[in-house]
C-alpha cells in the first residue's frame, strides 16, 4: 500500500460539495488535526457513534470525529498505529509499526510493544482479532473472556503464524473464511478463521499488487489491485474474476456501501468510485481537495461513506444520492431499467457480540440450583436499516473428519482430523432498528435452559421488503 506524502494542514475546516455526472453525491472534507502535520490512514465506524482512524502525523495515535465533523482529542500512541478494528462490545483494537493497542469500553488504553510490524487487522465472526504483518505473519489475539473488562487476561492471547512476505490487507467473512493479501508475493491467501495454516493460495497476474479487502454480500472477497487498477472477486475456494477500473486509478481500499454497491478509493486519481456487485463502475467522484493518495474507506455510523485523504490530512464524508442507489446487484446506475421497490438487503455493520460472552443462564446458580446471581447477557449488533433479526443457536461439540463431514469421534477412523460440530438448539426472533441494537438474552431458548458449553449464534436480518442479509456470527459460552 502507498501512504500519502506528509502535508501541513491549516486550522480552517474546509467543506466542499461535488455533483457527479451520472448520479449526485455530496462530499465534505474535514481537517483531521488543524495546525499539525496529519496523516490519517485507515478508518472505521467506532463503537461510540463516531469515526475512528489511525493517525501517523506529528501527533500519532487514534483520531476521532463525530459524523457532523466535531473533532475529539487524539488517543496518543507513539508506536504509529496503522490499522484498527472496532467490536460491537465497545473494544477498539489496532496494530502499529511497533506493537499493538487496545481501548476498553470505559476508555482505558493499553499498548504492547513486543510485536513485529503488523500492518493490517480484522475481526472474525467470533470477535477474535486477526492481524497480518511483516514476514507474512497471520496470527490471532483472542477477545477477552469478558468483553466489558478493562483488562486482558494472559490466557486470552492465542497465536499462530505463517511465513512469507508482508500481509497488506486482511478480512474475515461471516461464513468463517479468512483472506489475506500479500502484495510482494502477488497473491491472496485463504484459510478458515478457525485455522492458522493457509490452505489456498491464489496467484495473481503480474503487477497486480493486492491491498485492501472487503467482503461482498455473497460472502466472497473483493480485493483492490493497486498496480493493476482493478478489483478482483475471489471465492472461498479461490476462483477469481477481475473487474478493471479506469486507467491510473490505483485502488487502495474499498467498502460495501449501504446501497449494496462497492465504494473504492482511487488513490492514483484522487477519486471515489462506485462499482456494482456485477463489477460495473457507475460513477467516479473527484475529492474536493483535488489531492491524491486516499487510503481507507468505511461505512460510518451515520450510514454514509467516510474516507481518509492522507495527502492533505483530511477525512471525507460522501453522502450518496438516494436516487442513484439502484443497481447494487448489477444495474447500470443510470440506464433505462430502474428496479421497482426496495432491492437492497440489510447489512450487519461490524461483528455482533454477546456482552458478557461468558455467563450463567438466568435463574441458574453454580451447582445447578436457583439463585439471584448475576446472569444472562446482552446481544449487541448494528444494522444498516430496520429489519427483523432471526438468531439461530447451535452448540459447538468436538468431532472428527469422515470424508467431507464432521461426525461424532466414535464414528470416524482412528487418527482422523479434529473438527467442530454444530448442534442446533433453537432460534429466537427480534425486531432491530437502523444503527446500534442491544437485546437481552437469558440463556434459554423456547423456555429451555442451555447446558454449559460453547455456542454459536447465527444472525440473519430481513427487511420489510423481504430482502435477506448475509449471515453474521457471534459466539458465547454458558458456564455453571
Amino acid at each position: 500500500m502507498v501512504l500519502g506524502k506528509v502535508a501541513a494542514v491549516t486550522a480552517i475546516l474546509m467543506a466542499m460539495a461535488f455533483t457527479g455526472t451520472a448520479g449526485a453525491v455530496t462530499i465534505t472534507e474535514f481537517d483531521t488535526n488543524p495546525g499539525q502535520i496529519s496523516v490519517p490512514n485507515y478508518i472505521v465506524a467506532g463503537p461510540d457513534g463516531n469515526l475512528w482512524w489511525t493517525e501517523l502525523g506529528s501527533e500519532p495515535g487514534i483520531g476521532r470525529m463525530s459524523p457532523t465533523g466535531e473533532r475529539f482529542p487524539v488517543i496518543p500512541d507513539s508506536n504509529n498505529p496503522l490499522d484498527l478494528a472496532a467490536a460491537s462490545s465497545g473494544w477498539v483494537s489496532w496494530v502499529s509499526q511497533e506493537g499493538f493497542g487496545r481501548r476498553s469500553p470505559s476508555g482505558i488504553t493499553t499498548r504492547e510493544t513486543s510485536l513485529f510490524n503488523a500492518g493490517s487487522i480484522t475481526l472474525t465472526p467470533a470477535n477474535q482479532i486477526r492481524f497480518g504483518g511483516r514476514e507474512g505473519i497471520a496470527t490471532v489475539l483472542c477477545a477477552p473472556k469478558d468483553p466489558t473488562s478493562d483488562h486482558l487476561e494472559s490466557e486470552s492471547i492465542c497465536s499462530g503464524e505463517k511465513g512469507g512476505n508482508a500481509v497488506e490487507g486482511i478480512a474475515a467473512s461471516p461464513g468463517g473464511t479468512l483472506w489475506a493479501s500479500v502484495s510482494l508475493s502477488n497473491a491472496v491467501f485463504i484459510t478458515s478463521t478457525a485455522a492458522f495454516e493457509f490452505t489456498t493460495r491464489v496467484d495473481l497476474p503480474a503487477n497486480s499488487d493486492p491491498v485492501g479487502i472487503a467482503i461482498g454480500p455473497e460472502g466472497n472477497a473483493w480485493v483492490a489491485m493497486w498496480e493493476a487498477g482493478a478489483i478482483d472477486r475471489i471465492t472461498p475456494n479461490g476462483a477469481r474474476t477481475r473487474f478493471l477500473l479506469p486507467p491510473g486509478s490505483r485502488p487502495n481500499d474499498l467498502a460495501l456501501g449501504p446501497d449494496g454497491a462497492f465504494w473504492i478509493v482511487e488513490s492514483g486519481a484522487g477519486k471515489i468510485a462506485r462499482m456494482t456487485t456485477a463489477g460495473l463502475v457507475t460513477d467516479e467522484y473527484p475529492v474536493p481537495s483535488g489531492e491524491i493518495d486516499q487510503t481507507g474507506i468505511t461505512v460510518g455510523p451515520d450510514g454514509n461513506l467516510w474516507f481518509t485523504d492522507s495527502e492533505i490530512g483530511k477525512v471525507g464524508r460522501l453522502i450518496p444520492d438516494p436516487l442513484s442507489s439502484g443497481g447494487g446487484s448489477g444495474g447500470t446506475g443510470g440506464g433505462p431499467s430502474v428496479p421497482t421497490g426496495d432491492q437492497i438487503p440489510p447489512r450487519f455493520i461490524g461483528a455482533p457480540a454477546f456482552s458478557p460472552a461468558r455467563f450463567r443462564v438466568v435463574g441458574k446458580a453454580k451447582g445447578g440450583g436457583s439463585g439471584n446471581r448475576s446472569s444472562g447477557s446482552k446481544l449487541k449488533f448494528s444494522l444498516s436499516e430496520a429489519a427483523s433479526v432471526t438468531v439461530t443457536i447451535a452448540l459447538e461439540a468436538s468431532g472428527r473428519r469422515a470424508g467431507t463431514k464432521c461426525v461424532v469421534p466414535s464414528k470416524a477412523k482412528p487418527g482422523a482430523k479434529k473438527c467442530t460440530r454444530t448442534l442446533p438448539k433453537g432460534s429466537l426472533s427480534r425486531n432491530g432498528s437502523a444503527g446500534a441494537n442491544k437485546i437481552s438474552f437469558s440463556g434459554k431458548v423456547s423456555g429451555t435452559a442451555l447446558s454449559p458449553g460453547s455456542y454459536q449464534a447465527t444472525l440473519i436480518a430481513r427487511d420489510a421488503a423481504g430482502n435477506r442479509s448475509a449471515a453474521a456470527v457471534a459466539s458465547f459460552t454458558i458456564v455453571r
